[in-house]
């Protein structure tokens, strides 16, 4: 499903998934066709792509490649054998533009850390930027990362001069680090830069996938509550499993003062309160750094088919907004949010033009069963489990 956008980025990213090696720990089979959490991790990387880039583009030298992600641009190697800098190379030439790269055996990198990396490369001081990582050798992940245009003539150098190391050309360019604090922000890095070479990888790493998340914005009043509360309702009167995560720009109490869970976590100063009851489990938990809503749901709710966050209206989660013109002459969309390719269907009682996603009018009968049937078609379907 490609990305629907009102207003083009500054500067062009390609999106690319890099299907590179041999796979000889997974048996010479692809492994990027490989499921976890039920989806090819293909498919997983692409959807974290897709929302927050202008294209995507497949590296790979199998002769199967066309097929595995029907209509998505498929390039070879420029330079056969020459390891994961070839792959890079290949990259940035066929792509012509700035890149955004991820390898094709990493399951867990959510489309947040790539539109930050993105965010970064744009403001115009860097010609790559890389995610520190204290899982790996290097210190960095580079097969997670965002690689300006520029790249490419350094990149060829260090493979004329036989360095194939995929950081060989760093101290040639303009690199800069996101720190490690920054990438916390979005998860656990052993678990963002997971990457899939055995079946003992697939195995341990399966359980931590994060389910289907579906995002509802929209301008105050305009109604988030409401629809959360409507279209969770009906889609579990469907059979489905659907959970929600509600996102506060301000600090918030489940309890009010005085009561016994309130007073351990104000006055004892305890750093996690849960409260247990014969119908009910709660947890209050202090946190110095907000979490990604992917890791949130991957953490607390992975046992959900969806998890409909209401918010999160910054983040690059596919959006569903719903806007009233008697509260808001313009919506979220037509303002031009820096991540508008995230939206993904409006709800409104008018006719918003320059927006090719999903639309339903707010003046209709029906507008809820179609809402419900499209969430069922895009976001629930079993071939998307």
């Amino acid at each position: 499903m490609s990305a629907p956008r009102m207003n083009a980025p500054r500067r062009r990213c390609v999106g690319v998934i890099l299907a590179g090696g041999g796979a000889t720990r997974y048996g010479g089979r692809p492994k990027g066709l490989e499921r976890v959490g039920g989806s090819r991790i293909i498919d997983r990387v692409a959807a974290a792509l897709r929302p927050v880039t202008d294209d995507l583009l497949l590296i790979a030298n199998d002769a199967d490649a066309g097929s595995w992600l029907p209509g998505v641009r498929v390039r070879s190697d420029v330079r056969p054998g020459e390891g994961a800098l070839g792959g890079l190379h290949a990259a940035l030439a066929h792509a012509g533009d700035d890149i955004l790269l991820v390898a094709w055996d990493m399951p867990f990198v959510p489309s947040v850390l790539l539109e930050a990396l993105r965010h970064r490369g744009e403001r115009g001081d860097a010609d790559l930027v890389v995610p520190a990582s204290d899982g790996s050798r290097r210190g960095v992940e580079p097969l997670c990362a965002w690689y300006a245009a520029a790249c490419l003539p350094p990149v060829t150098a260090a493979l004329e001069a036989g360095d194939r190391r995929v950081i060989a050309f760093h101290d040639a360019v303009r690199a800069v680090r996101m720190p490690l604090e920054d990438v916390q922000r979005y998860g656990d890095p052993a678990m963002l830069f997971a990457n899939v070479n055995t079946p003992e990888d697939l195995a341990r790493w399966s359980p931590s996938a994060p389910p289907p998340l579906l995002a509802i914005v929209g301008k105050k009043h305009a109604g988030k509550t409401t629809l959360t509360v409507r279209l969770s309702a009906e889609l579990s009167r469907r059979g489905h499993r659907i959970m929600t995560l509600k996102h506060g720009s301000h600090t918030f109490n489940l309890d009010p003062a005085g009561t016994d869970t309130y007073r351990h976590y104000h006055e004892g100063n305890a750093e996690r309160v849960a409260m247990a009851s014969p119908d009910k489990f709660a947890l209050v938990m202090r946190w110095d750094r907000e979490l990604a809503p992917e890791t949130l749901a991957a953490r607390y709710l992975g046992e959900a088919d969806l998890v409909l966050c209401e918010g999160f209206k910054t983040s690059a989660l596919p959006k569903v907004e719903i806007h009233r013109a008697s509260e808001h002459t313009t919506s979220l969309l037509a303002d031009g949010p820096p991540n508008a390719g995230s939206w993904r269907a409006l709800v409104s009682d008018v006719m918003m033009p320059g927006f090719d996603g999903a639309r339903f009018a707010l003046d209709t009968d029906d507008w809820l069963d179609a809402l419900a049937d499209w969430v069922e078609r895009e976001y629930l379907s079993p071939a998307l489990r």
